[in-house]
């Protein structure tokens, strides 16, 4: 009768632990992509078709973009500028999301952009096609992209348009 009530208890002890694990260690993820991701898209589109109309609804009027001191952005309306800007110099850009992240507030991303500079910006033209690489994090706050970091390398690009670095004056 002991050993009966002994595995009656090591078994109702194991179930419950299986019940908490269950109950627990299963529960779904939420997909924070559900809600960030249309605004992510929303922001590519706009770097690739040049059309700044909407971003409103989806960008904080303060919002900060973090970058190279050519693409850096305080507030909306400078932001608009350098997408403007940017579509203005390479007007077939195209960007490729390669790899995205999806966090509560946050995303981070790969991206790849290609494009030709056939168009004025900070420099005259030079028809040549250029590709690079960058990864952005993007924070949220109350639905709307609020500040932004982004990270890609300009010499490559440079490169690509035929400019070349030079040491400076003095060096060996």
């Amino acid at each position: 009768m002991k050993q009966l009530i002994q595995s009656i208890l090591k078994a109702g002890f194991l179930l419950l632990m299986i019940a908490i694990v269950m109950t627990t260690g299963c529960q779904p993820r939420p997909d924070y992509s559900k809600d960030l991701k249309p605004l992510v898209d929303k922001y590519n589109g706009a770097w690739e078709s040049g059309n700044v109309e909407g971003l409103d609804a989806i960008f904080d009027p303060k919002f900060v973009r973090h970058s190279d001191a050519a693409t850096s952005a305080q507030g909306l309306d400078n932001l608009k500028k350098l997408i403007t800007g940017f579509k203005t110099a390479y007007p077939d850009i195209k960007v490729v999301s390669n790899e995205e992240i999806y966090t509560e507030n946050r995303f981070a991303g790969r991206w790849t952009l290609t494009g030709t500079n056939t168009g004025p910006g900070g420099l005259p033209p030079t028809g040549k096609a250029i590709t690079i690489w960058g990864i952005n994090i993007i924070h949220f706050e109350n639905g709307k992209m609020v500040e932004e970091w982004d990270s890609f390398d300009n010499v490559p690009s440079m490169q690509q348009l035929g400019y070349a670095m030079t040491p400076p004056s003095g060096s060996k």
